[in-house]
Parts: structure tokens; C-alpha cells; sequence
């Protein structure tokens, strides 16, 4: 299962969506009408709290030849979406372990087309911030550390007479552009790349009004190793266009 997450903004508190991307090309999945969300709320959704009962609905899915297909999560209450061929054992997901002062609701519906599923797929900027976080993952996993660093972003296919105009409107929200190079735009800002979706999602926004393709962000990684060996790179902020 390919799992995606991204953040959405609900009703007085920010969401982690999380989705299994192979369902998004999927779905609906024929076989699979019940949808059933599992609703937890707990003092805290953190792992070593609730990590007992995402394990076990994990199991209780696979063992009755369901799919899970979606989470949404905030500090202190955690919605699973399932789908199952049927209702027949949906009650067993009431029997879950649960650290004290937490409580689960199973709502069992019936849902060949997969509207539910709908409420999971990521939207516009929430697509953006799939792509941000799948790139936070590998920073992560490299050992990096977080950080201000300076955020690279990538334009293609710019015709020659927009050029201009796109690298002035980056320009103008705080970005310096690099020489254009057969089409393709490099802009850069510092930036942490831990929250980074509006910066990614703006320059992706001028990119597109401007006839060109956004292809994503880089950065160098920060590992925590001794100032002498830390690798520091050193960006000139004076750009083809930009800050000077």
C-alpha cells in the first residue's frame, strides 16, 4: 500500500490526512461497498498511545478482506475509513485496545461508489502538500535534521517571451531566479523546509498562469554533526532577477 499524507485545514484545528495512493487510481473498488469509519478520540493520537488500536484495526481489515483507504487525524481524535465486503463483523472494530479516557464509534455504511472516499482525496494546494511532504520524507529518512536552508524550485517549459514576466513575479513575494536555462527556471528563498506547502504552492500557481510547469522543490540536507563538518551551501542573493 502506497501511503500519502498531506495537511488540511478543518474547523479549529489543522488534519493529517493520510491516503492509500493506490486507491486514488482504484477506486471505487469493486467487491468493497461497506464503508465503515472508526472514529477514536483520545487524550492524544500520538503513536505510543493509540498504536495498539491502529494496529488492530490494521489486522481486523485484512482478516475480514477489507481495504483501509484513508485516515484523518488531529491531536485528539483519529477517523479511519475503511471498506469491507460487507457488514457482517463491522461490530468487531467496537472491541479495539484503547488507552484510558478514549472511546471508539464504528459507522458502518453502505457505499458501492465511494463517495466517503471522497472526503480523504487531497484538493489543489493538498495535492501540493503530498508532493512537499513525500520530499520531507526522504529528507527525513537521510537524517536531516530541520532547519532555514536555502529551498531551490524548479519551472519548466517557460517560453522565452514569459520568461520575464514570471521571474518578476516570483521576484516580488521574495524569491531570487537564476538564469534561465533552456526554458527551465530555477527561484530560490530560505526557507524551513518543514512548513513550505504555501511557499511550493504559490510559485506552482505563478508557474501555471505564466505557461509553465512546476516540478518541485530540493534542498541540501542538515544532519546534526559538528559545525566543522557541516557542509554549509552558500547561495548569492544576487540572481539573475531578484532581491539585489
Amino acid at each position: 500500500m502506497a501511503w500519502e499524507l498531506f495537511r488540511r485545514d478543518a474547523a479549529g484545528a489543522t488534519e493529517m490526512i493520510g491516503v492509500d495512493g493506490e486507491s486514488l487510481d482504484m477506486a471505487p473498488i469493486a467487491g468493497l461497498p461497506l464503508a465503515c469509519e472508526i472514529t477514536i478520540d483520545a487524550p492524544s493520537t500520538m503513536p505510543e498511545f493509540i498504536g495498539p488500536a491502529e494496529m488492530s484495526i490494521e489486522s481486523i481489515t485484512t482478516r475480514l478482506g477489507g481495504r483501509i483507504v484513508g485516515t484523518r487525524r488531529t491531536a485528539t481524535r483519529l477517523r479511519t475509513l475503511v471498506y469491507l465486503p460487507d457488514d457482517e463483523h463491522a461490530s468487531r472494530f467496537t472491541e479495539l485496545p484503547l488507552p484510558a479516557r478514549a472511546s471508539v464509534s464504528v459507522a458502518p455504511t453502505i457505499d458501492p461508489d465511494w463517495q466517503l472516499f471522497d472526503g480523504v482525496r487531497p484538493l489543489d494546494m493538498e495535492q501540493q502538500s503530498m508532493a512537499d511532504l513525500r520530499v520531507m520524507a526522504d529528507l527525513h529518512a537521510a537524517g536531516d535534521v530541520g532547519g532555514v536552508r536555502p529551498i531551490d524550485h524548479v519551472i519548466h517549459g517557460v517560453d522565452d517571451d514569459r520568461v520575464g514576466a514570471l521571474a518578476s513575479a516570483v521576484a516580488s513575494i521574495g524569491f531570487t531566479v537564476d538564469a534561465p536555462i533552456d526554458g527551465t527556471l530555477v527561484v530560490w528563498n530560505r526557507a524551513d523546509p518543514a512548513d513550505l506547502t504555501s511557499d511550493s504552492w504559490t510559485v506552482r500557481l505563478i508557474s501555471e498562469r505564466h505557461g509553465g510547469t512546476y516540478a518541485g522543490w530540493s534542498c541540501a540536507t542538515i544532519r546534526d554533526e559538528p559545525a566543522a563538518k557541516q557542509k554549509k551551501e552558500k547561495r548569492s542573493k544576487k540572481g539573475w532577477f531578484g532581491r539585489r
